[in-house]
């Protein structure tokens, strides 16, 4: 799991902001249990509704910003502590990262968008453990 530091920067993060860093992990541990096109198009679902484009970034621009700006009080999230992060959802389950979205604020078509995405490898995972 997250130790309070790691979980204290990802509740902070806007609800965009932290789909587009849990949605690569998510959608390698998601396809791994089940590589069907089902499942890239329900984790496709998710990054077109939740994900927003990182701040200034213009058409054919490579680099990215060296920090990502965070609305309101929260100030900024440097590039160390995104990767460091992002190390530590790597370790998570498949179930800890959806809870990780899960547990944010979200509207109701990204809510449901994950709630399919759920629902549908909770029936993968039951097919498999049906074949095992």
């Amino acid at each position: 799991h997250l130790d309070k530091r790691h979980r204290d920067l990802l509740k902070a993060l806007p609800y965009e902001l932290r789909v587009r860093i849990v949605l690569p992990i998510l959608r390698q541990k998601a396809l791994q249990l089940d590589s069907s096109q089902e499942t890239s198009l329900l984790l496709d679902a998710i990054g077109d509704m939740c994900v927003a484009e990182p701040p200034d970034t213009q058409q054919g621009e490579q680099e990215e910003p060296s920090s990502i700006e965070l609305t309101g009080a929260a100030g900024f999230i440097s590039r160390k502590s995104e990767h460091m992060l992002t190390s530590a959802l790597r370790c998570l389950s498949l179930r800890s990262l959806i809870v990780s979205l899960n547990r944010a604020p979200a509207g109701e078509r990204q809510q449901s968008a994950i709630d399919d995405l759920l629902h549908h490898l909770r029936l993968q995972s039951r097919r498999l453990e049906t074949l095992a």
